[in-house]
């Protein structure tokens, strides 16, 4: 993770872990290092003062930039999830970002769509926060919604 100067992972490793037991771990973790790749180059651009967010970014022809495929891009959790399973959705981040030492992080990867594990990086930009960062809270299987209950 110390290749990610823009990304700060709190992620509960063992969650990640998991994925490697699945069919196509090697799939996973490529596209999982992709997607870092991506929150990297995002918060480089951020400091370098792009106007918007991950999905400008990912919508940018900027010389060097590493974008995402924005069809692999929930900036946010539908309200019937977040209705249901918000608590899911929160995880650790720096007590400088938050006196709990967590935080909801809607904005997610899709790092896969096949099968019931469909992996997931969530994420909390705070490019222009305290931690100057984008935030990864979570790396792992597919979280409860509308689709896997």
């Amino acid at each position: 993770m110390d290749d990610f100067e823009g990304v700060l992972v709190t992620a509960d490793r063992s969650k990640a872990l998991e994925l490697d037991e699945g069919e196509r771990a090697r799939v996973w973790a490529a596209k999982a290092w992709n997607a870092l790749r991506a929150l990297d180059s995002y918060t480089q651009a951020a400091r370098e003062g792009l106007n918007g967010g991950f999905y400008q970014h990912c919508t940018s022809d900027r010389p060097g930039a590493v974008n995402w495929p924005l069809k692999q891009f929930a900036p946010a959790e539908s309200d019937t999830t977040m209705n249901r399973w918000d608590a899911e959705r929160i995880f650790a981040v720096p007590e400088d970002v938050d006196p709990s030492g967590r935080k909801e992080m809607q904005a997610h990867l899709k790092l896969g769509s096949k099968g019931s594990t469909s992996p997931r990086i969530y994420f909390l930009d705070d490019t222009e926060g305290i931690t100057g960062r984008v935030i990864v809270g979570y790396i792992g299987p597919h979280l409860t919604n509308t689709k896997t209950n």
